[in-house]
């Protein structure tokens, strides 16, 4: 039986926190669309630690079944202020299919969405 995903603590990851303590976190900012990933969702996309990786290039990866549907709940969540958990097939760099379960809470400053931030989980095993 697959373990939930637990919701961040208080107000999620904010910009400028260490992504460290969670292995598979992730932060885009609305206003620029700039990623920022912790370890495990380089290493879940097949890129080296650190590179420089664009939202555009990393929906790339999605198939574009999964694209559209990302595209879908994306839109919902920020329009809403509200946050989603869809399970998303990826293509690796090294061209390896993964499913990754994926959580995203969107953070509002002044009623006005202004990132989105949460999970990528690795879930082709189960």
């Amino acid at each position: 039986m697959p373990m939930p995903i637990l919701p961040l603590l208080a107000h999620g990851l904010r910009a400028g926190d260490p992504l460290v303590p969670l292995p598979a976190a992730w932060e885009c900012d609305l206003a620029t669309n700039a990623l920022r990933w912790s370890a495990g969702v380089y290493e879940l996309f097949g890129f080296p630690p650190g590179s420089l990786v664009t939202r555009d290039e990393a929906v790339t990866m999605y198939t574009p079944e999964s694209a559209a549907l990302l595209e879908q709940v994306r839109s919902r969540a920020v329009a809403e202020g509200s946050s989603f958990t869809i399970d998303v097939t990826i293509r690796r760099r090294d061209g390896a299919l993964r499913k990754m379960r994926l959580t995203a809470d969107v953070e509002c400053v002044d009623g006005k969405p202004v990132r989105l931030y949460g999970t990528k989980q690795d879930v082709t095993d189960e």
